[in-house]
């Protein structure tokens, strides 16, 4: 039995609520047979619910107060001083540069950028998001692209095949975007496999990228990598952040700003 391999099982339904085995042998890397073993031990803990093809998260489990979990609202006074940083960023490369298209992603952080923002933006805004969506659309941002796909919840983020043939024809100038991790080695992460193959396609499609993340995502791995970071790339992240990942960041050739 891989202990480490159970707690990663537990991440991934703690985060999806449920997942089927193929999903699962998929992520791990591991065989279905070993997943069935797996989901075994953990339903026998009285962590799972299994059905047929797959397992869903125990809501007696889940709800323990000492579950180590994901919680969108912390770090709050973090990502609100973030959101501001983005905002501002935004509004000196609409002032000192040309932008014809500007993508506002996913995450908490975008959204709290998304709620700061307080002038028109002159280009295309392209989103995977229903909640930044439906902001942009309140404050009179007329010229919104929004990816198709399936709607993954509880993040509201479009995903799958539509939303990747969307991205096909498109070219963005400047990306913003959240993320659920970064390690020391600038490696980006996600929670689910279909987001990040989204992620991935646009910010291939992405001149230029800044990630929006709070301290708690940095030296963080989740489970679905997406790509690395390079000097294409700018960090917004606040002074709590590991100062050894900034470091090593910053080798890399990687602009890092800190939201004061």
């Amino acid at each position: 039995m891989n202990q480490n391999r159970l707690d990663q099982i537990e991440k991934i339904l703690r985060v999806q609520k449920q997942a089927s085995v193929l999903e699962l042998a998929s992520l791990l890397k591991v065989s279905d047979m070993t997943i069935r073993r797996d989901l075994n031990v953990l339903e026998s803990q009285g962590k799972v619910n299994r059905y047929f093809g797959g397992a869903s998260i125990s809501p007696e489990f889940f709800q323990k107060d000492d579950l180590p979990a994901y919680h969108p609202d912390q770090c709050v006074e973090e990502k609100r001083r973030i959101g501001k940083c983005g905002r501002d960023y935004l509004r000196s490369i609409i002032l000192n540069s040309t932008a014809a298209s500007i993508s506002l992603l996913s995450g908490t952080t975008v959204l709290e950028m998304v709620n700061a923002i307080d002038f028109t933006i002159p280009a295309s805004i392209i989103t995977d998001n229903l909640k930044t969506t439906q902001v942009l659309a309140q404050n009179a941002h007329n010229n919104i692209i929004m990816l198709g796909g399936k709607i993954s919840l509880p993040s509201l983020n479009l995903v799958g095949y539509f939303a990747e043939r969307t991205l096909e024809s498109l070219t963005i100038d400047y990306t913003f975007t959240g993320m659920a991790g970064i390690d020391y080695d600038g490696n980006l992460y996600c929670y689910e496999e279909q987001h990040a193959s989204v992620l991935r396609r646009l910010l291939r499609n992405s001149n230029h990228i800044i990630v929006l993340a709070d301290h708690s995502k940095i030296g963080f791995n989740s489970m679905v990598r997406i790509t690395q970071m390079d000097d294409s790339y700018n960090l917004l992240t606040d002074p709590g952040a590991d100062k050894a990942c900034l470091q090593n960041y910053r080798k890399m050739g990687i602009e890092v700003m800190l939201c004061e």
